[in-house]
């Protein structure tokens, strides 16, 4: 008896295992850039990317996606999306082929919608995002569903289907000839309509290239934004318009945290939630933040950087890397405490370097030069002045920022890592007499072995004490190195104002340009270092180095 059930239950189980492949099989089948599903939809083949089971919420906030292709979403796109899910906030889409916005089109995103709201728990009023041609599906969409959106944001979107992908091509998904659409084009192309979305009030945040001339910036965007302004709500439009791009891969297209933060609050509002802090990295007003460009690798693992640049700026701008502090140990480019330099024309790069639990000595000025060279390389994408990159450190980032100006730059670079001016925040300049690296005062030969300068170079700093002056900028000055501002608080607890002071003079005799600023009543940082005196002091160092000697 036992055994016959044995037998039955396990003939069971092989008829549902057949039964579960068969069904794997028939599901639409695509290759998702980001963990998800993929269903169907009156036939049609559709996909979620989700958030972490712990993200998600009810309603689920949810961003409405175009184009859905058998290739899109791509890895291009794949930072944006997974940006989006990492703030709870699910992406999706259904593949309509070329619809260019048609009718058709518009009623399988009608079905998708009514699947995920009321099937799935997704909210009401999604976030729209559109990419190229997407730019039709989902104004199309919204024009005729205003009640149903909170937000529309676009990558170079088209919302002239005259523009692309033109009339003839675009009236078989209209079931038209082109001279029906033609004539027709007052109720189809939906720069014809953006009115509605103007008086339905809906935000929009669109990135579209200046030379675009497949999807031209006037004809489309530009134009929705006119419309808006024209009915009272050009508030409602942040138009960003990188120069000199495109309709191409450039990165900065698909790295954009404000165009992330937008779609973020955008959904989160469509489900009734606050959005509360959105930002890993906060953006200032008026900027346009590129994140997580990499600039280099690490033993396989990506270096990555932040661009900073003002919006509203069409010239190239100089620019001012920022190296965070942290003891070589701690830190990240996320914390740029030089991001208010945008608000006075400059650019601020903000960089990851290794730390010493990946990588010792030279490795962190390695990188710091790798991005000054990816800066030049990169300058004309982002509208930047190469020719005009200042530095700036705090703590183990005053360090490294000083040996960029003092240490010689590699021979046969293609792109320099020279720098043009230099901002040292009470940086180490001197390992060999920084007191946690020298015994005695309590301190152990075991506790100098284990300091953050011992594992900065691989070894207790006095046992390797050539390496010690190479990394040393009181020992690499030079009579070419760039003006230095040194910066230094007169309680400093960490890093004893005498490294700046030695530093200073040596700089000095050297016949360099330089200014020490100690701030009185200042510790290892802290508040004094964020007064307005100090900042006027920084910008007119930077002013008089970067700006005034072009």
């Amino acid at each position: 008896m036992r055994t016959r059930f044995m037998l039955g239950l396990l003939a069971l189980l092989l008829t549902f295992s057949v039964s579960s492949v068969l069904q794997a099989e028939d599901a639409p089948q695509k290759v998702l850039v980001l963990p998800g599903e993929t269903f169907s939809v009156n036939g049609r083949t559709a996909f979620i990317f989700w958030p972490e089971e712990s993200q998600r919420t009810s309603p689920q906030p949810w961003v409405l996606y175009a184009p859905t292709l058998p290739a899109y979403p791509d890895l291009a796109e794949r930072w944006l999306h997974s940006e989006l899910v990492e703030a709870g906030v699910a992406v999706a889409g259904i593949d309509v082929g070329e619809a260019y916005g048609s009718p058709e089109q518009q009623q399988a995103f009608t079905a998708l919608y009514e699947e995920l709201t009321q099937n799935r728990g997704f909210a009401k009023k999604p976030s729209l995002l559109g990419r190229s041609r997407g730019g039709l599906w989902v104004s199309s969409w919204a024009i005729r569903n205003t009640d149903k959106v909170a937000g529309l944001a676009g990558i170079y979107p088209v919302y002239d289907l005259t523009t692309y992908p033109k009339i003839q091509r675009a009236a078989p998904s209209y079931g038209m000839t082109a001279e029906e659409l033609q004539k027709s084009l007052s109720e189809h192309n939906p720069v014809a309509k953006i009115a509605a979305l103007a008086r339905a009030e809906i935000p929009v945040f669109i990135i579209h290239g200046d030379v675009d001339t497949v999807v031209p910036l006037k004809e489309n965007s530009a134009t929705l934004q006119n419309a808006y302004e024209t009915n009272g709500n050009g508030d409602l439009v942040d138009l960003v318009v990188p120069v000199g791009q495109g309709h191409n891969f450039w990165p900065g297209f698909f790295r954009c945290q404000n165009l992330v933060d937008f779609t973020i609050r955008a959904a989160k509002e469509g489900a009734g939630i606050k959005p509360g802090k959105i930002r890993k990295t906060r953006v200032p007003e008026g900027v346009v933040l590129y994140r997580d460009l990499q600039y280099g690798g690490v033993d396989g693992e990506p270096l990555l950087l932040d661009v900073y640049r003002p919006k509203n700026i069409t010239e190239p701008v100089p620019v001012v890397m920022w190296v965070h502090g942290g003891g070589w140990k701690n830190g990240s480019k996320d914390r740029c405490q030089a991001a208010w330099l945008t608000q006075h024309g400059y650019a601020v790069v903000s960089i990851n370097y290794a730390l010493t639990d990946e990588a010792q000595w030279p490795t962190q000025i390695e990188n710091c030069r790798e991005a000054v060279r990816w800066v030049r390389q990169n300058a004309e994408g982002f509208n930047l002045d190469g020719d005009h990159i200042g530095a700036w450190g705090s703590s183990a980032g005053g360090h490294l920022v000083a040996l960029m100006g003092t240490l010689d730059a590699p021979e046969n670079e293609k792109h320099s890592s020279s720098v043009q001016a230099v901002c040292d925040w009470f940086g180490p300049t001197d390992l060999l007499t920084m007191p946690p690296n020298m015994v005695g005062n309590g301190r152990t030969r075991a506790d100098v072995a284990n300091s953050n300068g011992a594992k900065l170079l691989g070894a207790a700093v006095s046992d390797v004490p050539e390496l010690a002056k190479q990394a040393s900028a009181f020992y690499q000055v030079s009579s070419d190195d760039p003006p230095f501002l040194i910066m230094h608080g007169d309680q400093d607890p960490g890093v004893p104002l005498a490294q700046s002071k030695r530093f200073y003079e040596a700089l000095k005799k050297a016949g360099v340009e330089a200014e020490l600023e100690v701030v009185e009543g200042a510790g290892h940082g802290g508040p004094e270092f964020q007064t307005s005196e100090v900042r006027s002091r920084i910008r007119a160092f930077f002013d008089r180095n970067l700006k005034e000697a072009e």
